[in-house]
Protein backbone atom coordinates (compact mmCIF):
# COMPACT_ATOMS: atom_id res chain seq x y z
CA UNK A 1 0.00 0.00 0.00
CA UNK A 2 0.92 3.23 -0.95
CA UNK A 3 2.48 5.83 2.07
CA UNK A 4 0.42 8.90 1.97
CA UNK A 5 2.48 11.21 2.75
CA UNK A 6 4.46 10.23 -0.51
CA UNK A 7 2.91 13.40 -2.87
CA UNK A 8 3.87 14.51 -6.33
CA UNK A 9 5.46 17.26 -4.05
CA UNK A 10 8.23 14.61 -3.03
CA UNK A 11 8.86 14.03 -6.69
CA UNK A 12 9.77 17.91 -7.58
CA UNK A 13 11.80 17.85 -4.77
CA UNK A 14 14.00 15.00 -5.74
CA UNK A 15 14.55 16.67 -9.16
CA UNK A 16 11.36 15.70 -11.19
CA UNK A 17 10.26 19.03 -13.15
CA UNK A 18 6.26 19.37 -13.30
CA UNK A 19 6.75 19.94 -18.23
CA UNK A 20 3.49 19.59 -18.94
CA UNK A 21 -0.27 17.85 -19.66
CA UNK A 22 -1.94 15.49 -21.24
CA UNK A 23 -5.40 16.66 -23.88
CA UNK A 24 -7.36 15.29 -26.18
CA UNK A 25 -6.40 15.40 -30.49
CA UNK A 26 -9.55 13.68 -32.04
CA UNK A 27 -8.95 9.40 -31.31
CA UNK A 28 -5.78 9.93 -29.68
CA UNK A 29 -4.19 11.95 -26.88
CA UNK A 30 -0.80 14.47 -27.18
CA UNK A 31 1.05 16.38 -24.67
CA UNK A 32 1.11 20.10 -24.49
CA UNK A 33 4.15 21.83 -22.76
CA UNK A 34 3.50 24.51 -21.02
CA UNK A 35 4.97 26.89 -18.53
CA UNK A 36 7.61 29.67 -18.92
CA UNK A 37 10.14 27.04 -19.38
CA UNK A 38 8.30 25.02 -21.74
CA UNK A 39 11.10 26.05 -24.74
CA UNK A 40 13.39 24.63 -21.96
CA UNK A 41 11.66 21.71 -21.06
CA UNK A 42 11.20 20.47 -24.86
CA UNK A 43 15.16 19.63 -24.43
CA UNK A 44 14.22 17.91 -21.51
CA UNK A 45 12.09 15.21 -23.91
CA UNK A 46 15.28 14.23 -25.76
CA UNK A 47 17.57 13.53 -23.03
CA UNK A 48 18.21 9.51 -22.50
CA UNK A 49 17.77 7.78 -19.74
CA UNK A 50 14.91 9.35 -18.01
CA UNK A 51 12.04 8.93 -15.41
CA UNK A 52 8.81 10.20 -16.11
CA UNK A 53 5.37 10.46 -14.25
CA UNK A 54 1.60 11.15 -14.51
CA UNK A 55 0.07 13.04 -11.76
CA UNK A 56 -3.41 14.10 -10.71
CA UNK A 57 -3.20 16.82 -8.55
CA UNK A 58 -1.06 15.60 -5.49
CA UNK A 59 -1.63 11.73 -6.87
CA UNK A 60 1.17 10.36 -8.53
CA UNK A 61 -1.02 7.79 -10.73
CA UNK A 62 1.84 5.72 -12.90
CA UNK A 63 6.01 6.21 -12.69
CA UNK A 64 7.79 4.95 -15.89
CA UNK A 65 11.92 4.48 -17.23
CA UNK A 66 12.79 5.15 -20.81
CA UNK A 67 16.37 4.25 -22.18
CA UNK A 68 15.53 6.25 -25.16
CA UNK A 69 14.25 9.58 -24.48
CA UNK A 70 10.52 10.72 -23.15
CA UNK A 71 9.67 12.22 -26.63
CA UNK A 72 9.79 8.69 -28.64
CA UNK A 73 8.93 7.09 -25.50
CA UNK A 74 5.59 9.22 -25.38
CA UNK A 75 4.44 7.97 -29.51
CA UNK A 76 3.42 4.66 -27.62
CA UNK A 77 0.99 6.78 -25.18
CA UNK A 78 -0.30 9.26 -28.25
CA UNK A 79 -1.00 5.89 -30.61
CA UNK A 80 -0.77 2.72 -29.06
CA UNK A 81 -0.35 -0.64 -30.59
CA UNK A 82 -2.42 -3.55 -30.05
CA UNK A 83 -0.37 -5.68 -28.18
CA UNK A 84 1.31 -2.55 -25.76
CA UNK A 85 -0.51 -3.74 -22.72
CA UNK A 86 1.52 -0.54 -20.47
CA UNK A 87 0.55 2.01 -23.24
CA UNK A 88 -3.10 1.02 -23.62
CA UNK A 89 -3.68 0.79 -20.14
CA UNK A 90 -2.24 4.18 -19.73
CA UNK A 91 -3.64 5.30 -22.69
CA UNK A 92 -7.57 4.46 -21.51
CA UNK A 93 -6.81 6.11 -18.06
CA UNK A 94 -5.62 9.36 -19.58
CA UNK A 95 -8.62 9.60 -21.96
CA UNK A 96 -10.94 8.78 -19.23
CA UNK A 97 -9.44 11.38 -16.62
CA UNK A 98 -9.67 13.63 -19.26
CA UNK A 99 -13.15 13.00 -20.37
CA UNK A 100 -13.98 13.79 -16.88
CA UNK A 101 -12.18 16.84 -16.95
CA UNK A 102 -9.26 15.95 -14.74
CA UNK A 103 -6.21 17.28 -15.81
CA UNK A 104 -3.18 14.73 -15.89
CA UNK A 105 0.15 15.98 -15.27
CA UNK A 106 3.64 15.00 -16.78
CA UNK A 107 6.29 15.11 -14.18
CA UNK A 108 9.85 14.38 -15.64
CA UNK A 109 13.30 13.37 -14.38
CA UNK A 110 16.62 13.77 -16.65
CA UNK A 111 19.44 13.78 -14.65
CA UNK A 112 22.64 15.22 -16.74
CA UNK A 113 24.98 14.79 -14.13
CA UNK A 114 28.67 12.99 -13.91
CA UNK A 115 27.80 9.89 -11.78
CA UNK A 116 30.92 7.52 -11.59
CA UNK A 117 31.43 4.31 -10.05
CA UNK A 118 35.07 3.94 -10.77
CA UNK A 119 35.17 3.63 -14.56
CA UNK A 120 31.63 3.45 -14.97
CA UNK A 121 28.66 5.76 -15.67
CA UNK A 122 25.51 5.57 -13.30
CA UNK A 123 22.25 4.97 -14.67
CA UNK A 124 20.35 7.46 -12.18
CA UNK A 125 16.89 6.94 -13.48
CA UNK A 126 17.62 2.82 -13.60
CA UNK A 127 18.36 2.80 -9.91
CA UNK A 128 15.31 5.29 -8.96
CA UNK A 129 12.59 3.35 -10.88
CA UNK A 130 12.12 0.09 -8.75
CA UNK A 131 12.79 2.18 -5.27
CA UNK A 132 9.93 5.01 -5.93
CA UNK A 133 7.14 2.04 -7.92
CA UNK A 134 7.47 0.58 -4.77
CA UNK A 135 7.57 2.87 -2.13
CA UNK A 136 4.56 5.37 -4.03
CA UNK A 137 2.41 2.41 -5.52
CA UNK A 138 1.40 4.14 -8.68
CA UNK A 139 -2.10 2.38 -9.33
CA UNK A 140 -1.97 2.40 -12.96
CA UNK A 141 1.24 0.67 -13.12
CA UNK A 142 -0.44 -2.75 -12.49
CA UNK A 143 0.35 -5.31 -10.53
CA UNK A 144 2.10 -8.44 -10.44
CA UNK A 145 1.72 -11.11 -7.26
CA UNK A 146 0.61 -7.84 -5.63
CA UNK A 147 3.30 -5.66 -6.18
CA UNK A 148 3.79 -2.88 -8.38
CA UNK A 149 5.16 -4.13 -12.22
CA UNK A 150 7.96 -1.53 -13.90
CA UNK A 151 7.92 -0.97 -17.38
CA UNK A 152 11.12 -3.39 -17.82
CA UNK A 153 9.23 -6.00 -16.10
CA UNK A 154 5.86 -5.86 -18.69
CA UNK A 155 9.27 -5.70 -22.16
CA UNK A 156 7.61 -2.28 -23.09
CA UNK A 157 10.88 -2.01 -25.09
CA UNK A 158 9.84 -4.90 -27.36
CA UNK A 159 6.22 -3.87 -27.82
CA UNK A 160 7.00 -0.42 -29.40
CA UNK A 161 8.61 -2.19 -32.35
CA UNK A 162 4.95 -1.32 -33.01
CA UNK A 163 4.90 2.53 -33.27
CA UNK A 164 8.01 3.00 -34.96
CA UNK A 165 6.45 3.87 -38.21
CA UNK A 166 6.28 7.59 -39.16
CA UNK A 167 2.74 8.09 -39.57
CA UNK A 168 1.98 6.92 -35.53
CA UNK A 169 4.01 9.99 -34.07
CA UNK A 170 2.12 13.39 -33.58
CA UNK A 171 3.81 16.66 -34.51
CA UNK A 172 5.04 17.63 -30.89
CA UNK A 173 6.87 14.03 -30.90
CA UNK A 174 9.35 15.55 -33.31
CA UNK A 175 12.37 16.95 -32.41
CA UNK A 176 12.96 20.30 -34.31
CA UNK A 177 16.81 19.94 -36.07
CA UNK A 178 18.50 22.75 -36.67
CA UNK A 179 20.38 22.70 -40.63
CA UNK A 180 23.25 24.05 -41.83
CA UNK A 181 22.23 26.49 -43.75
CA UNK A 182 19.48 27.67 -40.19
CA UNK A 183 20.62 31.31 -39.76
CA UNK A 184 23.19 31.31 -36.42
CA UNK A 185 22.44 33.86 -33.55
CA UNK A 186 25.99 33.73 -32.88
CA UNK A 187 29.42 31.78 -33.55
CA UNK A 188 31.91 30.99 -32.18
CA UNK A 189 35.31 28.99 -32.16
CA UNK A 190 37.06 26.46 -28.83
CA UNK A 191 40.86 25.64 -29.38
CA UNK A 192 41.11 22.07 -27.81
CA UNK A 193 43.30 22.19 -25.08
CA UNK A 194 44.50 19.09 -23.29
CA UNK A 195 41.18 19.89 -20.93
CA UNK A 196 38.64 20.24 -22.82
CA UNK A 197 39.90 17.64 -25.62
CA UNK A 198 40.32 15.04 -23.01
CA UNK A 199 37.15 15.81 -20.85
CA UNK A 200 35.15 17.64 -23.21
CA UNK A 201 34.27 21.30 -21.79
CA UNK A 202 32.66 23.66 -23.64
CA UNK A 203 32.94 27.30 -23.21
CA UNK A 204 31.22 29.21 -26.07
CA UNK A 205 32.59 32.75 -24.86
CA UNK A 206 31.08 35.78 -23.76
CA UNK A 207 29.24 37.19 -26.88
CA UNK A 208 27.76 33.54 -27.92
CA UNK A 209 26.48 33.42 -24.12
CA UNK A 210 23.98 36.17 -24.67
CA UNK A 211 21.90 34.18 -26.83
CA UNK A 212 22.14 31.16 -24.73
CA UNK A 213 19.59 30.55 -22.01
CA UNK A 214 19.50 30.83 -18.17
CA UNK A 215 22.14 28.63 -15.71
CA UNK A 216 20.79 25.54 -14.92
CA UNK A 217 18.13 24.98 -18.07
CA UNK A 218 19.36 22.05 -20.44
CA UNK A 219 20.58 22.55 -23.65
CA UNK A 220 21.07 20.51 -26.84
CA UNK A 221 24.52 19.85 -28.43
CA UNK A 222 24.72 19.07 -31.89
CA UNK A 223 26.83 17.96 -34.44
CA UNK A 224 27.38 18.32 -38.15
CA UNK A 225 28.21 15.05 -38.88
CA UNK A 226 25.09 13.80 -37.72
CA UNK A 227 26.51 12.10 -34.67
CA UNK A 228 24.00 11.66 -32.02
CA UNK A 229 22.98 14.97 -30.23
CA UNK A 230 24.01 15.51 -26.44
CA UNK A 231 21.82 16.91 -23.96
CA UNK A 232 23.71 18.92 -20.85
CA UNK A 233 23.19 22.01 -18.95
CA UNK A 234 24.01 25.54 -19.12
CA UNK A 235 26.21 26.47 -16.07
CA UNK A 236 26.74 30.22 -15.73
CA UNK A 237 28.59 30.38 -12.35
CA UNK A 238 31.62 28.24 -13.22
CA UNK A 239 33.00 31.27 -15.01
CA UNK A 240 33.20 34.51 -13.09
CA UNK A 241 31.83 36.43 -15.72
CA UNK A 242 28.73 34.79 -15.86
CA UNK A 243 29.50 33.13 -19.38
CA UNK A 244 28.13 29.53 -20.14
CA UNK A 245 29.95 26.66 -19.16
CA UNK A 246 28.08 23.37 -20.94
CA UNK A 247 28.09 20.95 -17.85
CA UNK A 248 26.40 17.77 -18.30
CA UNK A 249 27.81 14.32 -20.63
CA UNK A 250 31.35 15.94 -21.38
CA UNK A 251 32.18 12.34 -21.95
CA UNK A 252 30.09 12.12 -24.79
CA UNK A 253 31.51 15.29 -26.21
CA UNK A 254 35.33 14.94 -25.60
CA UNK A 255 34.62 11.69 -27.50
CA UNK A 256 33.48 13.35 -30.99
CA UNK A 257 36.86 15.94 -30.07
CA UNK A 258 38.50 12.96 -30.24
CA UNK A 259 36.96 10.82 -33.05
CA UNK A 260 37.73 14.18 -35.24
CA UNK A 261 40.08 16.61 -34.25
CA UNK A 262 43.55 16.19 -32.78
CA UNK A 263 44.61 17.90 -29.74
CA UNK A 264 45.47 21.80 -30.43
CA UNK A 265 43.11 22.42 -33.37
CA UNK A 266 39.83 24.93 -33.29
CA UNK A 267 36.28 23.77 -33.25
CA UNK A 268 33.96 26.15 -35.13
CA UNK A 269 30.76 26.75 -32.92
CA UNK A 270 27.22 27.89 -34.24
CA UNK A 271 24.54 29.25 -31.34
CA UNK A 272 21.66 28.21 -33.57
CA UNK A 273 18.95 28.51 -30.50
CA UNK A 274 18.35 29.72 -26.34
CA UNK A 275 19.15 26.12 -25.79
CA UNK A 276 20.86 24.64 -29.08
CA UNK A 277 24.46 24.67 -30.17
CA UNK A 278 25.61 23.10 -33.32
CA UNK A 279 29.89 22.48 -33.34
CA UNK A 280 31.29 21.41 -36.73
CA UNK A 281 33.42 18.63 -37.55
CA UNK A 282 35.27 20.82 -40.95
Amino acid sequence: MANPELTAEVLLNIGFVDVGRWQPSGDFIVYHLDGDDAEANEVLLDAPNALYAFVRRDEVLYIGKTARSIRKRYVGYCRPGKRQATNLRCHRNIKAAIAEETEIRIFVFTPISHLRYADFEINLAAGLEDGLIRQFDPPWNGKDRGQPVTEDAEREEADETEVGKPDAAAASDIPPESKASDPAKATFSVVLGPTYYNKGFLNPGVEASRHLGKDGDPIRIRFSDGSPMVISKINRTANSTGAVRVVGNNQQIAHWFQENFNEGDTVQGRVVGTHEIQLSSG
